[in-house]
């Protein structure tokens, strides 16, 4: 009996090994000041606050629709995580500036080496595949060059629905943006937060496994794993 996987996408999908936000704006830096004694550290103690998905349960639908609103919004953090770090203002400004371009070119992201293989598996054996992640405003772009796009039938990035994970709307708009489902179908999760993506689900009535990452008596799957976990799973159902 097939279903509906819901799927993460930064750090189950995708990982993006040579960029982070504090990474981006630590390059420039370096770029600018080659004997900045700026760490990666000093930029993620001002990070650790202040993104929406530090919050789940505060939304954001007015920013629903507008990317540059939504990184407008973010810039006065990533802006203080610099100053905070001792980097004058005006190479703050221009750190900040190459956040959005770099975090959001595909082709600084690779998928993971079983990525396309579990998602074959699951859509050969007619599962409903959706993303549902806490990400930035482009990730459908990003999802498309990086060329899994086709297996998804809706894409939900929080920064366009208003809604982060932990909080259920976003699971609900993803069951919505697939259409219509019956009761009995089953819905999985599969991610690598334990807090937003395994436990957010559980409440919801939703299977849910872990991948990449080790939770409290939990093991860390892989994609393969989640694959077959799910395939199991239906067909002692």
């Amino acid at each position: 009996m097939a279903g509906i996987v819901l799927f993460d996408f930064d750090g189950t999908l995708a990982r993006r090994p040579w960029i982070s936000f504090g990474r981006i704006m630590l390059d420039v830096i370096r770029q600018e000041d080659p004997d900045t004694g700026v760490t990666t550290s000093d930029l993620w103690a001002g990070l650790e606050d202040g993104f929406p998905w530090h919050h789940p349960e505060v939304s954001h639908p007015e920013l629903n629709g507008h990317p540059d609103a939504w990184w407008a919004r973010l810039e006065p953090v990533l802006l203080m995580a610099c100053i905070y770090a001792g980097v004058d203002l005006p190479l703050a400004e221009r750190a900040v500036a190459a956040v959005r371009p770099r975090f959001s070119d595909p082709t600084e992201w690779e998928l993971f080496p079983e990525t396309v293989d579990a998602l074959e598996a699951l859509q050969e054996e007619g599962w409903r595949l959706a993303i549902v992640s806490n990400a930035v405003p482009e990730l459908t772009r990003i999802v498309e060059g990086l060329g899994i796009a086709p297996y998804f039938d809706a894409i939900i990035a929080s920064a366009e629905v208003g809604y982060e994970k932990g909080h259920p709307e976003i699971f609900r708009i993803a069951l919505r943006a697939l259409g219509e489902a019956t009761p009995s179908d089953p819905v999985w999760m599969v991610g690598d937060n334990v807090e937003a993506d395994i436990e957010a689900a559980t409440r919801l009535g939703f299977g849910a496994v872990l991948v990449h990452a080790e939770g409290e008596g939990g093991v860390a799957h892989d994609l393969r794993d989640a694959a077959y976990i799910i395939l199991m799973a239906a067909e002692r159902a």
